[in-house]
């Protein structure tokens, strides 16, 4: 095992999927425009286990900013008994609440993880390096399958999937829901069209400066609502159109020449994710026709099966978003800690249950167009 503080230093021939937050021209762009590394509290660390031909996207953290698995609580209580929580590792696609393979190079499904060696690997060198412990933030099905049963305990969060169930319209799509959500939809969506605001799909190489500013300007004010400040600056943003343009749209909303709000979405081979949004005026409905019908309608027209919105927001129920869970692996150097979290997760896991279950009741689908409970 090996590790390596760049991204530049890594074989370009361990890329052999298209999941577009661990693609080398992603991490490259927030690596050298300084929204990793520098002071932002995240070091690059990338784990290479030569052995495997495996890269392990791993971070050391001073912080717990930009992961949206929240452990502040755990840090609050090392603090408390004296004991330091940061520094600490994560294995993650940087500032990225979205599902997906964590380990660069074995995506092919004939490769199989060994998960006992990757899990020993990585235990072991958070003891070495004196790092309070790693965490695995949403991990996909195969790997949270090989790594769980080391050590590791499983941490769910919930978020709002949409599923592409063979739909050849967007009307095609509502033609599914009960007829009160249908209305309800449709005049949304109506109210936006006859206001005369003309909404635009660009893909990266469409986007000019002007939209490139107007987007940073968007991402940062919805940041700085939240008293916050956005992750990743705008040359970073710029640099990813740039090198990876068929990965990239950017939705617009514009009146008579002038910009109104922004969407930027992400995509790969079978799956949409929309990231970011912002607007500079507040109009009714503009949010979800940007956020959720645009890329509703976009993966109908491009035979896309999945569609990531974002994070939270139970208003995605009522527009055909479903509850799905996510996972996300701990483990803690520390033994009393680590049995601890362990019972924090599983009594935190059996209240998701009961909400997940409630979201899927209110789904706005007819009864024979429910879909099996995921």
């Amino acid at each position: 095992m090996q590790w390596l503080n760049n991204i530049e230093q890594v074989d370009d021939s361990l890329w052999d999927n298209d999941y577009p937050f661990l693609q080398k021209e992603f991490l490259s762009a927030l690596e050298q425009h300084g929204s990793i590394n520098a002071n932002s509290g995240w070091q690059s660390h990338y784990i290479q286990l030569n052995d495997q031909k495996l890269l392990l996207p791993s971070f050391i953290k001073q912080h717990s900013y930009g992961e949206y698995v929240f452990d502040w609580g755990w840090a609050e209580a090392y603090q408390n008994h004296g004991l330091n929580y940061y520094p600490k590792m994560i294995i993650a696609a940087p500032f990225t609440p979205v599902s997906g393979p964590r380990i660069i190079g074995q995506t092919n499904s004939a490769k199989k993880i060994n998960g006992k060696e990757v899990s020993k690997d990585l235990h072991q060198y958070c003891q070495q390096q004196n790092l309070s412990g790693v965490h695995y933030l949403f991990c996909n099905d195969a790997e949270k399958e090989a790594l769980q049963e080391h050590n590791w305990h499983v941490r769910k969060s919930v978020q709002f999937l949409w599923h592409n169930y063979s739909y050849q319209s967007f009307d095609h799509f509502l033609s599914t829901f009960k007829s009160r959500k249908r209305k309800a939809i449709l005049k949304e969506r109506r109210e936006i069209q006859q206001s005369g605001i003309e909404i635009k799909r660009l893909m990266a190489n469409e986007i000019t400066e002007n939209h490139w500013q107007f987007f940073y300007t968007c991402y940062q004010t919805t940041y700085a609502k939240r008293g916050m400040k956005g992750y990743i600056n705008l040359n970073a943003f710029k640099a990813m159109g740039k090198n990876m343009p068929e990965q990239l749209m950017l939705v617009t909303a514009e009146h008579q020449g002038r910009l109104l709000a922004c969407a930027l979405y992400f995509k790969d081979n079978e799956n949409l994710y929309g990231r970011f949004w912002g607007c500079v005026q507040e109009i009714n409905w503009l949010h979800f026709e940007l956020c959720y019908y645009q890329g509703i309608e976009y993966c109908i027209e491009q035979g896309l099966k999945h569609f990531n919105p974002g994070t939270q927001g139970e208003h995605k129920i009522a527009r055909g978003f479903e509850a799905t869970f996510c996972h996300s692996l701990h483990h803690l150097v520390h033994v009393g800690f680590h049995d601890a979290v362990g019972d924090f997760v599983r009594e935190e896991a059996k209240e998701l249950e009961h909400y997940k279950k409630g979201c899927y009741e209110q789904l706005p689908f007819n009864a024979n167009n429910m879909p099996e409970p995921r």
